[in-house]
């Protein structure tokens, strides 16, 4: 003889299952609805940097691909952290995204201390953009035009002062991972953007620095600027007579740099796979592929899933040259 059934727990478990049902319909309802309206995508930095450029981009994809107009907005300030937060403590609707990479979702997270946000946890990533190489720049009166002249005059000189987009972006650790590989010692001066560091290069008033591509080569191309190399493993289509840092002479001196969009965390995973979708589709269309090369970027189109997995893997890497290069920063410091 069957014991009748606990009417307590089936009803509990009878709630559960609703609930569960209601909130995936509810979920999928919001997916299926959104767009409807305004889409903001949030830059830390300046106008005229490398986060401008791949946002906008983005930007134009989401618009075409979704049906609502997306707008780029700068909030710079605080290596970022402005920017950062304001996406951060935004409504995780899909409405308020973070346009921001390498040097502003994963190296500061494994160098600095302080922060006054969790950066891995407060974001949920969205699509891969593209990837991007960085440059060595001096100013175009800097006496001599290859990195071993660079290394020659520095360590003559004694310290030379080094300009960078902000304290923890690529640009920063990169000169650090330079000056270890060099023996060369220089004083960091970060600046609100990466424009700004290369008016300051170009002027004199710093010695060198390691510049976003796309944003150094209009003034590499009018003698603004002189490249010494580039970071990547290859030659830059848009610099072809610059010479890679292996090439110059250090084997192991590889960085590349990227950007992607990002969403507050706890945005629904229905919504973020769709912008994830959209972006990562026009990425793969030789219209948008154009206006990338064109901005001296290579596409790197990822989906939701592929680009959280590429996030994880770029933290493991970046932690690991971190600990051993020793480089820990305290944040406003």
């Amino acid at each position: 003889m069957h014991s009748l059934p606990d009417l307590k727990k089936v009803s509990k478990h009878a709630v559960f299952c609703l609930a569960a049902v209601f909130g995936c319909s509810l979920a999928q309802a919001q997916a299926d609805s959104y767009p409807d309206r305004l889409i903001t995508l949030i830059s830390a930095y300046p106008p005229g940097g490398v986060t401008d450029t791949s946002g906008r981009i983005a930007g134009e994809i989401i618009s075409e691909k979704l049906g609502q107009p997306t707008v780029l907005e700068n909030k710079p300030g605080a290596s970022g952290m402005i920017g950062k937060q304001y996406v951060a403590r935004a409504k995780p609707d899909g409405y308020t995204l973070s346009s921001t990479g390498l040097g502003g979702a994963v190296i500061p997270a494994v160098t600095m201390k302080g922060l006054p946000l969790d950066i891995i946890k407060s974001f949920a990533p969205v699509a891969g953009v593209a990837g991007f190489a960085n440059v060595l720049v001096v100013g175009p009166n800097f006496p001599g035009n290859t990195v071993q002249d660079l290394v020659a005059y520095a360590k003559k000189k004694g310290t030379v002062a080094a300009g960078t987009n902000g304290i923890g972006t690529s640009a920063h650790l990169t000169s650090e991972l330079f000056a270890l590989k060099t023996g060369i010692k220089f004083d960091h001066v970060p600046y609100k953007g990466g424009a700004e560091a290369q008016i300051g290069i170009s002027n004199g008033d710093l010695d060198f620095g390691f510049a976003n591509m796309t944003s150094a080569i209009p003034m590499i191309k009018a003698g603004k600027l002189k490249a010494l190399a580039v970071t990547g493993a290859a030659r830059s289509d848009q610099l072809p007579g610059v010479p890679t840092m292996v090439e110059a002479g250090f084997p192991d001196f590889v960085v590349t740099s990227w950007l992607g969009v990002y969403a507050p965390a706890g945005t629904p995973s229905a919504i973020v796979k769709k912008l994830g979708d959209a972006v990562s589709a026009g990425m793969k269309e030789q219209k948008y592929i154009a206006k990338a090369k064109a901005a001296g970027l290579d596409p790197m189109p990822m989906n939701a899933d592929e680009f959280a997995a590429f996030n994880e893997a770029e933290l493991r890497r970046w932690g690991e040259i971190a600990r051993q290069a020793n480089i820990v920063i305290e944040f406003g410091k």
